[in-house]
Parts: structure tokens; sequence; C-alpha cells
């Protein structure tokens, strides 16, 4: 599915602001790592008190204890024994020298490992679980499997339930990084005690589900506590998906024996989360912290909507630097900036449409605002309808959120001037290029220190990037878009329409709607 680097499906300006406010509170460090190239030693003391600190309240000298993100990693890998295993050996040379899978990756990880690394080191697990996200989703918040299964950690809606993650108009748990990630930590230390501290059944298990590991254990007669992940007789996905992970720790642990160059993220946490304590529209927030919205909407992609949760969650993740603005300005905020609710009681003889009409909005705006069946209402219930905000049409409600939509190729200049904490990755995501193509072209090294002011030629761009196709999908998933028709997108992906029909269960006579998922490939 990863056809080519420049498949992003996050932002790489968003990204790339990150990337270079974590760099700035690095800059100093970064003479000492060129002269030691040694991993420091974490204290008992530090680890302690790192667990023991509010996250927005660590210090930058307790939060980077490692020089990069990749380090602290390393240093906690703890099943390198099953490494040496051929079935991991064999998964490994899948990896050798797909640079691009790792750059995608580096991309999408970026807001949000740090956080799941620290969750993961906080509870004492493998640090290989950290890396778990990747096999699962490629690390894609919006991941879907055909299954049903949503998000980072790939929970299916029972198990999300099961494990307290909300699901619901507003919001969906499984989506939310830091509520889907305690999640996923929790279901598995829970796997790992039911099948006797084997962690490699329980990483299994999480796959497959506990039950169907159980089914094959009484199916050989073999006893939990004698249970051999290598030797059950599991599926085909299963068998691999363990090795997988292995596979892709292996690779971290040492890239440069596969040919990779992980690209560099800092061991500072990249976000700052603010309790809102009220409704508030995603739009507004990208106001008063001077960002995207895009970049507002990569960053909580829990929110399914415009706006965040009416009653729980209302907590906005910002890069960190933004805080302090974001902050100030909801100090300032007029209440009517906010969203507020009323609750309109139905009476006898009320319809949804004529209620809509005299709101100024749709009957199925209503309908699916208050999850409500169908068109029918009862006297004596009542309607959630939203005030203080301009309320948005269907087609706005369900578009705008465009994730899984590609960006429109960024306008590259003949010459771009370096600011403080840029580097050739950065730089290279925010272009859409690669960092080697502007190395090269500079005569520069790839890991050459880039001075504020540098002036760097990217006009040998232009020719490499005329031709770079934008509708190719970066999965095997495709969000309508206004205007769409089935011909019209089995033509773009160079597909045929009664195959197109077939792998999503249509029919000619089917509507396709702006915010419906096809599957482009079959399964």
């Amino acid at each position: 599915m990863l056809k080519t680097a420049r498949l992003r499906t996050l932002a790489s300006w968003c990204l790339c602001m990150i990337l270079a406010s974590c760099q700035v509170n690095q800059t100093q460090d970064d003479s000492a790592h060129q002269a030691t190239q040694r991993l420091p030693v974490k204290s008992a003391e530090t680890v302690q008190e790192f667990q023991a600190a509010p996250r927005d309240e660590l210090t930058s000298e307790q939060a980077i204890t490692y020089f990069s993100l990749w380090e602290r990693i390393r240093a906690s890998l703890s099943l390198q024994p099953a490494y040496s295993h051929p079935r991991v050996i064999e998964q490994a040379s899948r990896y050798a020298g797909n640079q691009e899978y790792f750059d995608l990756i580096a991309e999408r990880a970026a807001p949000f490992l740090h956080g799941i690394v620290s969750e993961v080191e906080s509870r004492g697990l493998p640090m290989e679980i950290a890396l778990l996200p990747i096999v699962e989703s490629a690390f894609s918040p919006d991941a879907r499997s055909r299954e049903g299964a949503v998000g980072l950690w790939q929970f299916m809606p029972g198990t999300a339930r099961a494990y307290g993650l909300q699901q619901d108009w507003w919001y969906d748990g499984r989506q939310d990084p830091g509520a889907s990630t305690k999640a996923a930590l929790d279901y598995l230390e829970f796997l790992h005690n039911e099948f006797d501290q084997d962690w490699l059944i329980a990483l299994a298990a999480y796959n497959t589900g506990s039950r169907n590991i159980r089914r094959t254990l009484r199916r050989e007669g073999v006893q939990i506590e004698e249970a051999d992940f290598w030797k059950l007789p599991l599926n085909a996905e299963t068998s691999a998906h363990v090795p997988r992970l292995l596979a892709l720790a292996s690779v971290i642990a040492k890239p440069e024996a596969f040919s990779i160059e992980l690209a560099e993220l800092s061991d500072s946490e990249p976000l700052s989360y603010v309790d809102i304590g009220r409704q508030i529209e995603l739009e507004q927030i990208a106001s008063l912290t001077d960002l995207e919205l895009e970049c507002v909407q990569i960053l909580n992609p829990g929110y399914l909507r415009w706006a965040t949760h009416p009653q729980f969650p209302q907590q906005i993740a910002v890069p960190r630097d933004r805080r302090a603005l974001l902050e100030r300005g909801l100090a300032q905020l007029e209440p009517s900036r906010f969203v507020t609710w009323e609750h309109y009681a139905i009476q006898p003889g009320d319809t949804l449409s004529e209620i809509a009409q005299q709101l100024g909005t749709s009957a199925e705006t209503l309908r699916v605002i208050n999850n409500l069946q169908g068109f029918r209402i009862i006297a004596g219930e009542s309607l959630l309808i939203p005030r203080g905000s301009s309320l948005p049409t269907l087609a706005e409600l369900r578009n705008r959120r465009p994730f899984d939509e590609r960006r429109q190729q960024p306008d590259i200049p003949d010459f771009y001037t370096v600011r403080r904490g840029d580097n050739l990755w950065s730089i290279a995501r925010r272009f859409d290029l690669r960092s080697a193509d502007i190395a090269a072209n500079n005569q520069l090294e790839l890991d050459s220190l880039l001075q504020p002011g540098q002036v760097l030629d990217l006009q040998f761009a232009r020719n490499a990037t005329a031709d770079r196709p934008l509708t190719t999908p970066s999965s095997d998933l495709y969000r309508v878009r206004p205007g769409d028709s089935l011909s019209q997108i089995a033509h773009r992906f160079e597909l045929d329409t009664a195959d197109l029909l077939r792998w999503n269960g249509l029919t000619n006579n089917d509507l396709i709607y702006p915010g419906q998922e096809l599957i482009l490939s079959p399964r």
C-alpha cells in the first residue's frame, strides 16, 4: 500500500512545526551528543521523578533523558532473545532497505510516540509494545480494518467498550491516541496475566482474541503454562503478527544493519494537553493558536465532528509552544464563542422537519446530532440544539475531517532560507521531498547541521515533482468527496466499476455520499 514516500496522510506543515519545536528544545544537547556518542544512563531517581510528574509539568531536564526517542526505545527493548528466531529474521528481511516506509512511520508517529513510550515505560512493560501501532495501523489514528477494528491499536467496538473507550457520534476513544493507548496497555496486561506471563502469547491473543488462543490450546492438549508460541498452530495472520513486531523492533534496535536511517525524533513531549472545560469548535482552537484547522484535527483525531464533545472529553492537544497562546485566548474568549446547547422539549404535533425549519437547519442534521434512528420523534422527549455557534450543514458535518484525502502538492520555492530548528528531514517533509535529494543538490551530508539564514537551492525539485500523482490512495480505503460518483472514482484509480461495486457490496442503484469510505481493492 505504501507506493511512495510522498503518500502522506498527515499534514507535513503541522508535523514539521512540531518537530522543529522539539528540536529547538534539544539544540543545546547536540554538541554533547556528537562528543560522547553514548547512551546516557537513567538513575532510579530520575525514573521515579518522571513517573510521578504530570505530563505537562515535566521540566526539560526531566523529560529529555535520552538524546533521541529512538535511543530511549532501544534502552528498554526486552524481548531480544526472540529476535534470532528464523521467523523473525524472515520478517526483518522485508523491512531491509525500505526507507520510504520508515520515513512515513516516523512522520505519522511524531506527535504521539513519545506519549506511548512514556506510558509503556511507566508500567514497566517491554518497549516492543510501543511499536505495536506500527504493525497494527501503520500509526494512523484513522485506520480501519475490514473486520471493524479502528485506530492506532485497532480496537474492535466490543473490546473498546470493555476497556472503557467511549464511542458516540461526537467522539471515538479508539481514535484518541492517549485514551486508546491506556486501554490497549490495560488489555495487554490482562492477556499477559491470563497466559502465564508469556508476552509472545499475549501479543498473539491481542491479534486473534484470547478465546481463539484458548481454543487452540485445548485442541492441542497443551496447558497454558507449557505453551510455546512458536509451536502453536495459529492462523497465518497471527503467526506472522508477532514475528513482524519483533522484526520491527530488531530494525529499530540496529537500523544501520538494515540500511535504514531513522528520522530524528526528540525525546521530549511535543504536545501539551489543555482541558477546555466547555465544548468548543476546532476552528476556534485553530484561530486562537494560529494553527491550520487540519493541524488541530490531526492532533485530536478522537473528535469526529467540528467540535469537542458536548460533555466529555473536552481536552485539546496542541504543540507545546502554543499552550500559553491557547490559554490566553481562552481567558479572553467571550462566552458566545463557545458552543452551548439547549434542550428543546418536543411538543404534541411537532415534527422534526418543522423544528428544523424554525431553527434554520435541516431535519437530517438534527437526526444525526441527536443519534436518532429515523425521523420519528416523541412528545415529551427532548432534542439537543447547538447555540452560540453557526450550525454547520449536514454535508459540512460529514466532511470537516479530511484526514484520508490527499493534500495538494505544496508550492516549492526555488530557494529556501533555513529557520531556527530546521533540519534536512523537516524541510523535506514540509515540501514533500526527499532529504537525500536536498542534501545531494546542495553538496551537504545527510547529517549536516543547518544554520539559520542558510539558503538551500530547491530548484531541482520542479522537474521531479511536476508529474507527481495526487490521486493515488495511501491505503485501500477512499473517503468519498462532494461531487464524486462511482464511475469517476473507478476511473481515477484505474479500477473497473463492477469490481468497485462488488468489493463494497453496492449495486448500480445505490447512492454514495460525502464521507463514505469505499474499499479500493479485493480483500
